[in-house]
């Protein structure tokens, strides 16, 4: 069952607002009471991501989380990302408590003025960021302490695909190379096993590799 759990564990570490959904929803947990001893391990509390998981478990037709992002074009290459609220089963949350903004720029060769990272590498950043917390998460939930943890990303594209120039090249990455460096205190089986977990299991790391379906509507004004 420890297997099963961590795997479970893996997908839903990028969206711990599931937690709110978890505990809000009558009949499927009860959540331990405040004087309940918590397990935290590698800075993840198990004890409450162990209800999660039980909530998902007892109610499958659930667990659906919705993000929203909206760019903003600035000048030049530039442009402004925010982050507001998420949707957890028809429901909002943190709508109004949640202000992120992100800057977004291109290289000056590219050019953009080098003022922030371009679209490319913030992918890579929500991919490495992905891969740490999911691998960290089975650790935690294996009880494995980890000392060190570091995802080195390499992502490849032909600028002949961005321009149009050549119709058989792809504007995007056209391939990658992840190195995944783990220490801990486990054998080398299980801290391998630990770091393929976080690749394997990490939201945005399936995205990239499986695609995703988006659907465009073009707004004229």
């Amino acid at each position: 069952m420890k297997s099963h759990r961590t795997l479970c564990l893996s997908a839903a570490a990028c969206v711990l607002a599931l937690i709110a959904f978890a505990f809000t929803q009558p009949g499927t947990h009860a959540r331990a009471d405040e004087n309940t001893d918590a397990t935290i391990v590698n800075g993840v509390d198990v004890t409450v991501l162990s209800g999660l998981v039980d909530a998902l478990e007892a109610f499958p037709q659930g667990g659906f989380v919705t993000f929203f992002s909206d760019t903003e074009w600035q000048h030049g290459m530039r442009s402004f990302t925010s982050f507001t609220g998420y949707r957890i089963h028809g429901q909002m949350h943190h709508q109004n408590e949640r202000q992120f903004v992100l800057l977004g720029d291109a290289a000056a060769e590219l050019g953009g003025t080098d003022a922030a990272p371009a679209a490319v590498e913030e992918l890579m950043y929500a991919m490495g960021t992905c891969i740490t917390a999911m691998a960290n998460v089975n650790a935690a939930f294996m009880g494995v302490r980890l000392t060190q943890f570091e995802v080195a990303l390499e992502c490849d594209i032909k600028m002949h695909g961005l321009f149009g120039l050549n119709p058989e090249v792809r504007p995007g990455i056209i391939d990658g190379r992840a190195t995944i460096t783990i220490a801990g205190d486990a054998d080398e089986d299980t801290l391998t096993k630990i770091a393929m977990a976080g690749y394997d299991f990490s939201p945005v790391s399936d995205s990239v590799r499986n695609g995703v379906k988006m659907t465009p509507k073009i707004v004229v004004r």
